[in-house]
């Protein structure tokens, strides 16, 4: 960013860099969330009987609820937003999918090597059309005050920023993994748009070495005092027992151990969501309007492991209480700095492009931020 201007519009907290100009005349919103756990279950419970119930076919009709369901709890400035996916495109989409699946199966088993091998091939080419379209469609299918989200990428891009970059990646060695996940931040938010209205992101190169970084090395220091308490409990003989071996105190300090691998792989993603949040949301404007976030690695860090305890003691009852949970703290801390969203949102819709335009097939991938 230029000089003159300053970090944060009504906050430290925020890393962005605002015109002093704005920073008087902002205003901070905040997200808030509305959904609750025993609601989404009885949703979440319906979906999963009525998807097996069809063998699957329901499925698309599932996501649709589930989608209808966050982003209508999802309020920002007194409005909700909404999801507006069609069912039958989706359910296109997936048969599709597991058309061109069957296909493959069918070829590798009764066809000679090297056609599975050139339909494979051809999956991995098509792969970044796939992923363009699940973004502009999931786009499209959202809106907020009227008016809908759109992405402006093509197949080209998702091509470079999910193929070259990763190969890149992978062929220096790990080195320019970083950079790919900066290519890819890249090409996601610099391609979608509310309305007229584009996004852009501030983020460089050097925020996700320094994301990697710092994930590289919490796993390093928790791994030395991982591997230094299971030396202790080894050394000391916790738990021998010359008569039995290994009596029950060994048992303890075995599922001791277990419980705190378990612990300190979860945290490592909890570390990594947390600063990935702080990474990409910490940078996102548009229209002068700026998106801030201040999710906590501690604070993430004890959702992530109760829910997955949870979780595991439920066998998975628990799950959508999680969602809600999760969603809950992460729109909690997630908030607009605007100097008038009114204004905004009318530009915006004006601005807008044709909304008759052809969606084609719906694949719904989750991919976006």
């Amino acid at each position: 960013m230029s000089e003159g201007l300053i970090t944060g519009a009504t906050g430290g907290d925020s890393q962005h860099s605002v015109p002093v100009s704005m920073r008087q005349e902002s205003v901070r919103v905040p997200f808030k969330f509305h959904g609750e756990g025993g609601e989404y279950f009885r949703i979440w419970i319906v979906n999963i009987v009525l998807t097996i119930l069809t063998l699957g076919i329901y499925s698309a009709w599932a996501t649709v609820r589930t989608k209808r369901y966050f982003y209508g709890n999802t309020e920002l400035d007194g409005d909700r937003f909404d999801y507006l996916g069609d069912p039958i495109a989706i359910l296109k989409g997936r048969m599709l999918a597991i058309a061109l699946l069957v296909l493959y199966q069918v070829l590798v088993s009764f066809g000679p090597p090297a056609l599975g091998g050139l339909v494979g091939l051809l999956f991995v080419a098509a792969l970044p059309w796939i992923i363009y379209r699940a973004l502009r469609f999931n786009a499209q299918m959202s809106s907020w005050r009227g008016v809908r989200f759109g992405f402006d990428g093509d197949w080209v891009g998702a091509a470079k920023a999910y193929l070259l970059w990763p190969l890149f990646g992978v062929v220096t060695l790990g080195f320019g993994l970083p950079y790919a996940w900066y290519k890819q931040n890249q090409y996601l938010l610099s391609n979608y748009r509310f309305g007229g209205s584009n996004s852009t992101s501030t983020t460089k190169p050097a925020d996700f070495y320094l994301l990697a970084l710092a994930v590289f090395g919490f796993t390093l220091v928790g791994g030395i005092l991982l591997v230094l308490l299971t030396s202790l409990l080894g050394i000391t003989g916790f738990g021998a027992n010359e008569d039995f071996g290994f009596g029950a105190m060994g048992a303890f300090a075995a599922l001791l151990v277990g419980a705190a691998y378990f612990v300190f792989y979860i945290m490592i993603f909890a570390v990594y969501q947390a600063m990935y949040f702080q990474t990409v949301y910490n940078n996102i404007e548009i229209a002068d309007n700026y998106v801030g976030t201040s999710v906590a690695i501690t604070g993430l860090g004890k959702i992530v492991v109760s829910n997955t305890v949870l979780v595991l003691v439920t066998l998975g009852f628990y799950y959508p209480f999680a969602q809600v949970r999760m969603t809950q703290y992460l729109q909690d801390n997630l908030w607009v700095d605007a100097v008038d969203l009114d204004s905004f949102v009318a530009k915006s819709g004006d601005e807008s492009n044709p909304l008759g335009e052809e969606i084609g097939e719906a694949f719904d991938l989750g991919i976006g931020i």
